[in-house]
């Protein structure tokens, strides 16, 4: 008896992976830079709104579909805590992982996306014990959700506008913290075909 052979498999695979490699692919990288607010009113009393950036990457997935990876950080403030006006330092970022669609015409395009985030809060307060005995280091994940419009002065090169949202409630003690808030970005970036 003849060892079954590999060809139906490798010309079935070879179906499928061709159309696949031979579509054009967009890969776009860029930067976002903008303001973040806080939802939650002692914290945006302590800290207030800040800065953010937010580099990342999206590869089309279809014609009018992408994956976006995307590094939120820049946000580090420093504020004054409780009744004795303790010096505090808050650090927030995250990680995002979205679906996008998008609609394009020449110059422009306008896109929507959605996904997974996952958020690191930290605060320090150097000069109490009991910060130091409870920090306040963790993660969060949460959904994220943006609209945008992309402009194409070029064909490889292209300038954003951005509004994102985060929610994102946490709860470092016995009591929930709303940390999650608007970004509003404006970027460029780079769009190449492959």
């Amino acid at each position: 008896m003849r060892p079954p052979t590999t060809k139906p498999a490798a010309v079935l695979l070879a179906l499928v992976l061709v159309p696949l490699a031979a579509r054009a692919v967009t890969v776009r990288l860029g930067v976002g830079l903008g303001a973040r607010t806080v939802n939650d009113a002692k914290v945006k009393n302590a800290y207030g709104s800040g800065f953010v950036q937010l580099p990342y990457l999206q590869v089309s997935i279809r014609p009018h579909l992408f994956l976006g990876l995307a590094y939120e950080g820049g946000y580090k403030k420093e504020g004054r805590l409780g009744v004795y006006n303790d010096a505090a330092v808050l650090t927030l970022r995250g990680l995002d992982l979205t679906l996008g669609t998008e609609l394009r015409a020449k110059w422009a395009a306008a896109y929507l996306q959605a996904g997974y985030g996952l958020y690191e809060y930290r605060q320090k307060v150097p000069t109490t014990p009991f910060s130091s005995a409870h920090p306040v280091n963790r993660r969060q994940s949460t959904v994220v959700a943006a609209v945008g419009v992309r402009l194409y002065p070029e064909k490889f090169f292209y300038l954003t506008a951005e509004a994102k949202y985060v929610p994102l409630k946490v709860r470092p003690y016995d009591s929930a913290v709303d940390l999650g808030g608007w970004r509003f970005l404006g970027g460029l970036g780079f769009s190449l075909n492959l």
